[in-house]
């Protein structure tokens, strides 16, 4: 029997278990090798791979845009780059000739982004303290229907000729010297030739006893006035007669003066369509100019936007912000701008008679524009401007702050009516020089705690009413809240005077106080915000 010999190998003669071993070590390496460079060969053409080229690719491409016209805008969050990217398109230089049109000197914008961006009916709430008052106070309060009533009643039978002659020169040359004080005012305070928005403030009182002459500031601004042998139309003054930019105008109408003067919001809002429908140069009509940018802002037809009349809601009055500021219980300020937009965005329409419509978007677009506020004071009814609350209520100074993307605060004016004529102020001089010579005077002050039973709670009022400037427009000199601390406060015996008199006065004058130095509107120390909580809580445990 053969005996089974092995087949031979195809390697050659068996090797010996260290030859095997090493054999296979080499084959290993071989195979290893053979790994890596399947593995670089695979990965060369793989997805993953390209995707890495491809962000090479992305961060070249991001870093050459940052240089060229279409780089991102520093400070804004994605969110907000999306919403300027479609409104003003992707490119860079869009943006900065368009965003000018809320630095008039020419520079660009630094704050990106308003501080309120919207608005809803929710933000408008009274103070949970808030008594409701009853029906008819309202009105009775603005004294709407004081002053010279012949202006409110129509043409009587016979003396159609007598009211033509009166408004055949509407606005009349006086309308035009203010409008000149205003500009001059802005030019020293804003440093540019021209202001490119006003908002202004209308009143019924002052427009019954001064026979409508803010009515005619706005119309001297726009460049209005109302066509010869009528009073129920108006024509735009041409250009080359004005000699200057028409100034757009956006009006906020108390209550009062909306249920009274319908016809005057209608002509008003009439001019200023007109004004925007006019083809003329940009630079000549601000009114124009702001019109198509809201626009494409609103995506609205260009009548719409160049509504520029605003109130109340029909059978509301005020914005609620003296109701907050005397409750002491509102906690910041974009709370009460909030409110005020809440209330006041009610737009006026001569297209559609009879409506007041919600347009917040509209009112916010609107004001984002305005680079001075003015009211018109009338010193037929008050010596001050602390001396109500109504004023600081209807006041937009710091809301347009919190809306334009640059977050500068507008030049704050007043008009002051005499008998002699007007005077245009700045509201900080004003407060300032009304503050100094009446409530923080000793004449003024000893003389209403001697002869007056309501001595304490009038200047518990002017404090208050000073804090409500302070919040709504920041014209407020701190020194005047550490002044009035040094009188009324720090002296013991002025203190115990007030505190015998009228506890409760005396205590809304120390609330007054504490939110001033909490909220930063009087720089003051800890220690005296501190003493002053104390003395506010022994003259509540004393008038329990």
């Amino acid at each position: 029997m053969e005996s089974a010999t092995p087949p031979k190998s195809p390697m050659g003669p068996p090797k010996s278990p260290m030859g095997r071993f090493r054999t296979a070590l080499d084959k290993s390496r071989n195979g290893l090798g053979r790994s890596r460079s399947g593995i670089r060969n695979v990965f060369q053409g793989s997805p993953l791979n390209k995707s890495r080229n491809g962000m090479d690719h992305s961060r070249n491409g991001l870093d050459a845009s940052k240089n060229g016209p279409n780089r991102p805008v520093e400070g804004l969050s994605p969110e907000d780059e999306d919403k300027r990217i479609k409104r003003f398109g992707s490119n860079r230089s869009m943006w900065e000739v368009k965003g000018k049109q809320n630095t008039p000197d020419g520079v660009s914008p630094k704050k990106l982004g308003p501080a309120i961006r919207t608005v809803t009916p929710d933000d408008d709430r009274l103070p949970p303290s808030h008594t409701p008052s009853s029906p008819g106070t309202d009105i009775i309060a603005r004294k709407g229907f004081i002053g010279n009533i012949d202006f409110l009643k129509g043409p009587k039978k016979g003396d159609e000729d007598e009211e033509l002659k009166r408004f055949s020169n509407f606005p009349p040359a006086s309308a035009a010297a203010v409008v000149d004080m205003i500009i001059a005012k802005n030019k020293e305070i804003g440093k540019y030739p021209f202001p490119h928005c006003v908002t202004y403030t209308l009143w019924a009182t002052d427009n019954v006893n001064t026979y409508g002459k803010s009515l005619s500031q706005i119309f001297a601004l726009v460049g209005l006035r109302l066509v010869k042998g009528t009073i129920d139309e108006v024509e735009l003054i041409p250009l080359n007669e004005l000699k200057r930019p028409r100034i757009d105008v956006v009006v906020s109408c108390s209550g009062v003066f909306r249920d009274l003067f319908m016809n005057q919001m209608t002509l008003i809002d009439q001019g200023l369509k007109m004004a925007a429908e006019a083809k003329e140069p940009p630079e000549m009509n601000y009114i124009r100019t702001h019109a198509f940018q809201m626009t494409q802002e609103l995506s609205c037809p260009l009548r719409e936007a160049a509504t520029r009349v605003f109130s109340n809601a029909a059978g509301s009055y005020c914005a609620n912000i003296a109701a907050w500021i005397k409750s002491n219980e509102w906690e910041n300020e974009t709370q009460l701008q909030r409110q005020f937009l809440a209330r006041r965005c009610y737009a006026f329409n001569s297209d559609k008679p009879g409506m007041m419509e919600y347009k917040s978007e509209a009112f916010k677009a609107a004001l984002r524009n305005a680079d001075v506020t003015i009211q018109n004071l009338d010193l037929n009814d008050i010596l001050s401007i602390t001396d109500v609350p109504h004023y600081y209520d209807a006041d937009p100074t710091k809301v347009i702050a919190a809306l334009r993307f640059d977050g500068k605060i507008p030049t704050c004016l007043l008009a002051k009516t005499t008998s002699d004529g007007i005077d245009v102020h700045s509201l900080a001089e004003t407060i300032r020089i009304d503050s100094m010579s009446k409530i923080l005077s000793p004449d003024y002050y000893e003389r209403i705690l001697k002869q007056n039973q309501d001595g304490v709670k009038e200047i518990s009022d002017c404090l208050r009413n000073m804090l409500g400037w302070a919040v709504t427009s920041g014209n407020v000199d701190t020194f005047l809240f550490e002044i009035a601390s040094s009188i009324f406060m720090e002296d013991k015996e002025m203190c115990t005077r007030l505190r015998e008199k009228d506890n409760a006065s005396f205590r809304n004058l120390l609330a007054t106080f504490v939110k001033a130095g909490e909220q930063g509107y009087w720089e003051t120390s800890d220690a005296k915000i501190r003493r002053l909580r104390e003395l506010k809580k022994f003259a509540e445990s004393a008038f329990d």
